[in-house]
């Protein structure tokens, strides 16, 4: 019987089968990888894209939490207070001058409020600083308006009015000067319109002696003459 010494046609059929199957696995395994790396870049896109709107959205968050508590927070004033100048050690009181202060008390700086200090016409009024030096600006304007206890018409006053601006926690003193003796009205209005109310103001009597030293003496004192009575509420005058 004679062996066969070379491969039967139907080895190589076979053998080309598993080639090609081998090929195509090789191809299909490509293919899936392929789409794997495809996915998950696709998926670290996609939480990129995610973690990135999320820090936007807490971005924002926070920008209008603080626009927020910036708009709650506002200046305040409680009061303006009147009073002599208290001298320190080894120093002389300047004749005739009297101080003017209030303290910011809120949690936002006050900027440009309108102060106005309405006087007398006749105790010819100044402003200078704390030591009686006259300050260079003595522009003033008048005005006509109704004083407590006081019946008819509307008296006329002059006025100073300055922009002032003072940061959380700090006091601001304005210094007025008034030349010869005698007891005269004195009016002082805040105004800006993030304050209470507006702003506070308040009516003094402001007392120079002889010895031209100066005190303030409550509207409310009994011996205020005709201005006694109450703060001026600010009643429109009548119509004519």
């Amino acid at each position: 019987m004679l062996l066969a010494s070379h491969p039967y046609w139907t080895d190589y059929v076979s053998a080309f089968g598993a080639a090609v199957g081998i090929v195509v696995a090789a191809g299909a395994f490509v293919v899936a990888f392929g789409s794997a790396r495809d996915s998950r870049r696709s998926a670290d896109a996609a939480e990129k894209t995610a973690t990135s709107a999320q820090e936007q959205l807490m971005l924002a968050r926070s920008e209008h939490e603080q626009l927020e508590a910036d708009r709650m927070r506002q200046p305040a004033v409680e009061s303006i207070d009147l009073s002599p100048i208290e001298p320190k050690p080894g120093e002389k009181t300047p004749a005739g001058v009297f101080r003017i202060g209030f303290t910011n008390t809120g949690n936002r700086d006050l900027q440009d409020a309108l102060l106005t200090i309405l006087f007398e016409r006749g105790c010819a009024a100044t402003l200078t600083d704390r030591w009686g030096e006259p300050d260079t600006d003595q522009s003033k304007e008048d005005t006509r308006e109704r004083w407590p206890g006081i019946k008819g018409a509307p008296l006329a006053f002059d006025y100073f009015a300055r922009s002032v601006t003072v940061p959380v926690g700090v006091s601001l003193a304005r210094y007025v000067y008034i030349p010869h003796p005698g007891r005269f009205p004195i009016r002082v209005k805040l105004f800006h319109a993030s304050l209470a109310g507006s702003g506070p103001w308040t009516d003094r009597w402001i007392e120079i002696d002889d010895k031209r030293n100066a005190s303030v003496v409550e509207i409310g004192d009994g011996s205020a003459g005709p201005y006694d009575g109450h703060d001026a509420d600010f009643d429109a005058p009548p119509a004519a």
